[in-house]
């Protein structure tokens, strides 16, 4: 545990920016890290940029926390506090308890959110550390609106071209050792990439992907970029199974009675999971969190048994394991006592397992999958290429598809990266860890 604790050091002096590729472990060092300090009775409260992100280290929406509602930027947040008074004063309390603010996904958060945030941190006597997590070679901001050209801040868009991220001065801790593949040329070539190299090398390597016919042949899972596809996949796949379908449906318990609907609505969107989940024996399934020594987020299985209170599923590798559902809840943050607290909203029990024949590149971050195809049809954010590759553990069980006739053209187009981003990081002072000491 050695980076844990060297980590947790950093920490007493420095806010940290905890960067790295697909597969290298952030979210698991940031959750071990968040255990270990709140065993020591810290403060932490953990955010999302995004709802998926949020749901995905149980935490909350950075919107939602900070009382952000409809605002843009600074100038809008201002005009409408006055709407907010009452949030915005129980916020300053838990800010002022606060001892560390984690921000995962901080590759989402634009430039004018970071503003937004220091506003609200120092207007709460925030004396704590922050950690962001994420990569800035993935998935960036997404734009709101356009901004007018006459903004102060018209050609900032990342975290860290604000003023705000100069005055938290993070220290860049970045992993490069992979866990998710132990193809060491497949690491190499995501990594080049994840920084928007495109020569000969990623060409022909890539190129080489679309003869892994076979893989068609092991029942894969396939990534579209658009939910559309997926979902037609999805359904197609369960009606060519002869046995009867079950709708399971998720338990939901709503603990705060004035909620509103479409809050509660969001929230359920942004699941990794379905709100009803119709399966049926021999239907191929995903898992969507990580369960010790059962199973993993993306680990594959055949769904052998069901019924309402339990699905038994055989995993690839043979063995069988008895599913119970999962429970996910929206909570608020408050303070009692001088402690931060959690009180729940709403709740749901659901199983924790999708579909396995196809998913969307959103939906799939933070999974490790055997058995892919990645679909690059619609890819039409920068990094988005990147992250559905980087799902696959071993690049022999990986298939490009795709319907454009001018296959390096079309790379050309998904292999893009901003230009910021690379000067970033090549500009930086980073500390950058190779060593295993962690897992």
């Amino acid at each position: 545990m050695e980076l844990l604790e060297k980590v947790k050091k950093l920490l007493e002096e420095k806010n940290i920016l905890l960067t790295g590729g697909g597969g290298v472990g952030k979210s698991y060092l940031t959750t071990e890290l968040i255990s270990s300090l709140r065993r020591e009775a810290k403060q932490v409260v953990v955010l999302g940029s995004t709802g998926v992100s949020a749901v995905n280290v149980n935490g909350h929406t950075i919107h939602s926390f900070f009382c952000f509602g409809i605002s843009n930027n600074l100038q809008e947040m201002k005009k409408n506090d006055k709407y907010t008074k009452q949030r915005v004063k129980e916020l300053n309390k838990i800010l002022y308890a606060a001892d560390l603010l984690v921000i995962d996904e901080i590759s989402m958060v634009s430039s004018d959110l970071m503003e937004m945030i220091l506003y609200r941190l120092k207007s709460g006597s925030f004396d704590g550390r922050l950690l962001f997590v994420g990569d800035f070679f993935q998935l960036p901001p997404v734009k709101s609106r356009v901004q007018k050209d006459d903004s102060l801040f018209a050609n900032r868009e990342f975290a860290f071209e604000s003023d705000a991220w100069d005055y938290f001065e993070p220290y860049i801790v970045e992993l490069t050792r992979t866990k998710r593949t132990q193809d060491e040329e497949f690491f190499h070539i995501l990594s080049r990439i994840r920084r928007g190299e495109l020569d000969n090398e990623v060409g022909n390597y890539l190129e080489s992907l679309r003869e892994h016919t076979n893989v068609r042949d092991e029942n894969p899972t396939i990534l579209y970029g658009r939910n559309r596809e997926a979902d037609i996949v999805n359904l197609k796949r369960l009606e060519e199974l002869k046995s009867e379908p079950v709708l399971l449906k998720a338990k939901e318990k709503v603990h705060f009675a004035s909620l509103h609907v479409k809050r509660i609505e969001s929230w359920k969107k942004n699941l990794p999971v379905p709100a009803e989940l119709t399966l049926k024996v021999d239907a191929s399934v995903l898992f969507c969190t990580n369960k010790w020594g059962s199973y993993y987020n993306g680990e594959r299985g055949r769904v052998i048994k069901l019924d309402e209170d339990e699905v038994i599923v055989e995993k690839v590798n043979g063995k069988v394991v008895k599913v119970k559902r999962a429970e996910y809840t929206l909570s608020e943050s408050i303070t009692l006592n001088g402690k931060i607290e959690e009180k729940p909203l709403v709740s749901l029990e659901q199983f924790p397992l999708k579909l396995a024949y196809a998913i969307t590149i959103h939906k799939s971050q933070g999974m490790s999958i055997d058995s892919l195809v990645c679909n690059i049809d619609n890819i039409f954010e920068k990094s988005q290429f990147y992250v559905a590759i980087s799902r696959a553990k071993n690049p022999k069980q990986l298939i490009l598809d795709y319907s454009y006739e001018n296959f390096p053209n079309h790379l050309r187009r998904c292999i893009q990266v901003s230009q910021k981003v690379v000067e970033f990081y090549e500009k930086s002072k980073v500390d950058r860890i190779e060593e295993d000491t962690l897992f």
